[in-house]
Formats: structure tokens, sequence, C-alpha cells
């Protein structure tokens, strides 16, 4: 018969860190209201007295119970199925190896990782989620992430697996996927080479990549999609990532615009970043989409105070990859933004029209702010708009700095070329300020 006991006690920190089994879970009333979800006794027996008998025989002052048996932790099943759904991710990992005879050995992960509160990361939760898997696989802590993982397919089988096949878990699909790769190795102690050219199949469909076996003739880039979601790619799969040219120009219009490409270490692979003011969510939504197999997340809200006043904005960050570091060494070569001598042949009328909606404004012609670039770099621009796409421009004077002015007249001769481009919240940039849609959302102010 299990009974439930309500007691009101204080228990010193020292107490909890040495027997943390006996520490009820969290709850909003406390830690001695969390006694009343927390512990459950085996059967009643006499009073025992105000002194516990601690696993390792120590006693301890300061709590009255019912039992001569050890309490039992009851996990709280609702915010471990939370923790799963929100930051599980199964994995198939292929290595090089010379015990396997196709020379291909298949490990299978399962990892958790640990949300972040303030910078700080959950262990306290990454643990409970171990005790909950009876104690198999093991906590990493790294300098930007915390995780549970285990990689032993013998626990897998007998511990994961049982109890995730209990839980409502979202990506059920990913689930069965992987736990579809399992079944074909515990069926099959030797690997074939058909068996692995599955399992890699397998491994492609929990990444959410649809595998198209037709024969059907598409242009080069066209059939990019998101990778929003997917776990870390291999190296490899980084390497095999690269820019198509229509996509380049996207690239080149917000790197001349408002773009940053930063690298996170030495020697380590670069990542770009766009930021646009929350007014115009729709069209870094729209460059977002376009870029979106480049990323690993959405777009993100963040504030910035100017002058007292909060300001609202979106940005998006793509993953780090060698095709973006090509760009980096393009523009950053001394790691400062510059204008490279190719920038005839880099820039096109998309690419343009890119830098124009990022950093151009209409008042009878387009100024374009070119105040992070040196004079000469100006003059260079300006060539190449005269010769490349024959614009009527000059170097106008705003301050200190110097911009670039594209006449009214040569913006209504060459309209035609970029309206294919134009995002049309953005037409107002290329036509005037009568040309502004009218929101139909609700803005943060």
């Amino acid at each position: 018969m299990l009974v439930e006991v309500v007691i009101k006690f204080n228990v010193s920190k020292n107490f909890q860190n040495n027997y943390n089994s006996w520490a009820p879970p969290s709850h909003p009333g406390g830690f001695a209201a969390g006694v009343r979800g927390g512990i459950k006794l085996n059967r009643k027996l006499k009073l025992a007295g105000t002194r516990v008998y601690g696993p390792n025989g120590h006693t301890k002052i300061g709590l009255r119970y019912y039992s001569s048996n050890r309490p039992e932790l009851t996990s709280n099943i609702f915010l471990i199925l939370e923790l799963i759904n929100k930051n599980v991710s199964f994995d198939i990992l292929f290595v090089k190896s010379k015990k396997v005879k196709l020379g291909e050995a298949v490990i299978f992960n399962f990892i958790v990782e640990a949300q972040t509160r303030e910078g700080n990361f959950d262990v306290g939760l990454l643990n409970e989620l171990k005790d909950f898997f009876k104690d198999c696989g093991k906590i990493e802590i790294r300098k930007n992430t915390a995780r549970y993982i285990v990689k032993d397919l013998k626990s897998i089988n007998e511990k994961v697996i049982p109890l995730l096949d209990k839980l409502n878990l979202q990506d059920n699909l990913f689930y069965e996927n992987w736990k579809r790769g399992i079944d074909l190795v515990n069926c099959n102690k030797t690997y074939t080479i058909e068996i692995l050219n599955e399992l890699k199949q397998i491994k492609l469909l929990i990444k959410g990549i649809q595998i198209n076996n037709g024969l059907s003739v598409v242009p080069y880039g066209s059939n990019l999609g998101s990778t929003v979601g997917y776990t870390k790619f291999s190296n490899l799969e980084r390497s095999l990532i690269k820019i198509p040219v229509d996509l380049r120009s996207v690239f080149i219009g917000i790197i001349l615009s408002d773009a940053a490409i930063q690298k996170s270490n030495v020697g380590g692979d670069a990542r770009l970043q766009f930021k646009q003011k929350y007014s115009q969510l729709e069209y870094l939504y729209s460059v977002f989409f376009e870029l979106s197999h480049y990323c690993s997340q959405s777009p993100s809200v963040y504030t910035t105070i100017v002058h007292k006043k909060k300001h609202y904005a979106l940005s998006f960050t793509t993953r780090s990859l060698p095709c973006i570091t090509e760009l980096y060494d393009i523009f950053y070569p001394e790691g400062k933004k510059i204008i490279p001598n190719n920038i005839y042949e880099l820039l096109t009328w998309r690419a343009l029209v890119h830098w124009i909606e990022g950093d151009g404004t209409y008042s009878s012609g387009i100024t374009i702010q070119t105040q992070s670039f040196t004079n000469q770099e100006i003059v260079l621009l300006m060539n190449v708009l005269i010769i490349k796409f024959r614009l009527d421009c000059s170097i106008h004077v705003q301050g200190s700095y110097s911009v670039l002015y594209i006449k009214s007249k040569s913006i209504k001769q060459n309209l035609h070329h970029m309206l294919p481009y134009i995002h049309p919240s953005m037409l107002y940039k290329f036509k005037g300020p009568q040309f502004k849609v009218k929101k139909k959302y609700t803005t943060i102010n």
C-alpha cells in the first residue's frame, strides 16, 4: 500500500547534495510544499522519530517519516516530456573502423540538450532525465552546451526505447525512422553494403531530407529545402553545401547592405547574420526563406536601446559553413568589410535590388548609404553602376560621409530589370513613399 506523507521541514543544502534522492521535485510552493508530490512510502510502519538514516548510515535531524524504506523520487513526467520534445535529436553516425568488414561502423545517438536560463544550463534537469532513463548514458558539459547522451546500443534497446515508446513524442516520425535503423542492426549482426546504404537513407529521413529517386531535371539550386531544426552537420556534410549562382546574388546584396559575416574562432568556418528593424519583418522573412537552406534556426527578435528608447529588430544567422567562409575571404580579407576588386563580376541586378532594399532611401532619386566604405571603394561602386548597369550616378556628401545617388530618370529607365526581384513591401524605396504598403500586422511599440 502506498502512503503519502505530508511533512513540513527544513533540510540543509549539504543534505540535499549528499542525498539528492531524498529531495522532492521542484514545486511552486517551495521545497517543503514539494514533498506532497515527491515522497511516497512503500508500507506504513511505526514512527521512526526525528532522526533520518541516510544511505551511508549517517543520521540527519529535521525530517519525520513513516517508513524504514528509502523514499523514492517521483519524476515529473510532463517536465521530462517537454524537455525531450523541445531538445531531442536522434542521430546515426558512420565512422571509419578497421574492426568491421566494410570499414564503416554504425553508432546510434540519443541526445537531449539542456535549456538555458539566463546563460546557465539546467544540468539538474538533465540529471533527472538520466534517472528517468535508469542511469544509462552520460551528461556532457562543454563551453556552450550541456547535453544528455546515450551511445550504448544495449542501453538504447533495453532502457531508452521502452520508455520512449510510452511517451507521446512530437517528432514521432523521426523517432520511428531512428528505431527502424536500430531494428535493422539488431536483426543483422553483420553489415552488407545494402544494409549500410539503407541506414544512410534512414539518416537522411531523420534529418528531414526527402529522398528523391526520380529523374526530373530542375535548375541547379531551385530545389534547395530548408534545414532549420536539423541536427548539427558533420564536416563532410558541411563541405558539400554550395551556393548556386542566383542565391549568390542574394548573399552579395545583403552583405553590401546590413549583413555581417563573423568567424567564431581562428581556423573555423564563418557564419552570416542579417538584421533588419522590426517594421521590415516582411522583407527579412522573404530573405530568410530564400536562404533557409543555410540556417539552423528561424529569425529571432532582439532589442536595442538608442537614446534611452527601446527599439525592436529581427535577425537570422546561417550555420558556420565553408561556402560562407568563401564569402568571408572575399569581403573580409583582414577582418573588416571591404569592397573587393572583382565587384564588377559579383554585382548583379538581383544583388543591386537587395543592396537598395537594405541601404537605400528615395527622395527624387535613390540614395544608397555607403558610410562604412572608403571614398576609393565608393568610386569603384559608382563606376560599376555606370558601366555595367547604365545608371546615372553621382557621389553626394552627407555630413562628413559620402553616399551614392542614382537619379530618378535613370531608375525609371531600368526599373524593368529590378522589378522581378523587388519585394512588394520595399517598392517605395524605388518609386517613392506613395508606394509604401500599409502594414497588415500588429507591430511592437
